[in-house]
């Protein structure tokens, strides 16, 4: 209730797919204000365990380096599932990125060369329900795949890589430091 008594609301919104996550924070913001829970006319006191996200905590951490970054052609394949940035950092510096030829829309391979002193890469890191992540993982196409990818801070994710034969056929770009980057200087039609 507001200070001089009246009843006040508030809406929550989210991305599809999101409600337990909102749920949960609806009943955190709920619990904060003190009152009780009015449910068919009986006061329910909060006194019990807070909502957890159904989901526990199954989630997988995907790093994207191509056409699935924010604002690019395939993003919607994340926040169409529910996926969730976690936030923007760079590979480990023993990466190199190409851009592949023939792909569409275009997309760059990200190959790990244990040894190789480059810049690191640009990642966007992204969470996924374990179920999400699945089905994300089956609409991967070749040369593409998934593995382990090393980020700046020695941390291990998910995301992208690539088979080593697609390399014959492409463009190097590791110098550009990252996807968006090389399209930036006229690299791979938008």
């Amino acid at each position: 209730r507001a200070k001089n008594g009246l009843p006040f609301g508030v809406t929550l919104v989210a991305r599809a797919f999101a409600d337990d996550d909102l749920a949960v924070l609806a009943d955190r913001l709920h619990r904060a204000g003190g009152d009780v829970l009015k449910a068919g006319g009986l006061d329910l006191p909060l006194n019990g365990a807070s909502l957890q996200p159904a989901s526990g905590a199954a989630r997988v951490r995907l790093a994207v380096v191509g056409a699935h970054l924010s604002g690019e052609p395939l993003n919607h394949q994340l926040t169409d599932r529910g996926g969730r940035l976690v936030g923007a950092t760079r590979t480990a510096p023993d990466y190199r990125l190409y851009a592949l030829g023939g792909t569409v829309p275009p997309k760059p391979g990200l190959f790990r060369e244990p040894g190789f002193a480059g810049p690191g890469l640009a990642v966007e890191v992204w969470e996924l329900t374990d179920q999400a992540f699945g089905s994300f993982v089956a609409e991967v196409p070749p040369p593409l795949g998934i593995g382990n990818v090393i980020l700046q801070d020695g941390s291990v994710v998910k995301g992208f890589i690539c088979e080593d034969f697609a390399r014959q056929s492409a463009q190097e770009i590791t110098a550009f430091g990252g996807w968006k980057a090389f399209r930036a200087q006229g690299g791979a039609a938008h």
